[in-house]
């Protein structure tokens, strides 16, 4: 399996996996903040995070796990530095 840095920035890393991704975020760093998105699987690996689901918000520390519906407002807010895992479904 090959695993490639797909993104790199201020944020952190995004890896491309064969079918997933490991995102590295740096505190209070934002990832999401669309309704640009398929059905995903997430599982926070490391740290605390801040989850907003359409109109609902609550914290979330590792490890954990969490859904987002496709097509559906999220967002995910670093209070700490956080890595976590995508999976599309």
């Amino acid at each position: 399996m090959e695993i490639k840095l797909i993104a790199e920035n201020e944020k952190g890393k995004t890896f491309q996996a064969d079918k997933f991704k490991i995102l590295y975020r740096v505190k209070d760093s934002i990832a999401g903040d669309n309704e640009i998105n398929v059905s995903e699987s997430i599982y926070l690996i490391t740290g605390s995070a801040k989850i907003t689901l359409k109109d609902k918000t609550w914290i979330v520390n590792a490890p954990s796990n969490f859904q987002f519906p496709a097509k559906t407002y999220h967002k995910i807010k670093a209070l700490t530095d956080i890595s976590f895992i995508i999976f599309e479904n």
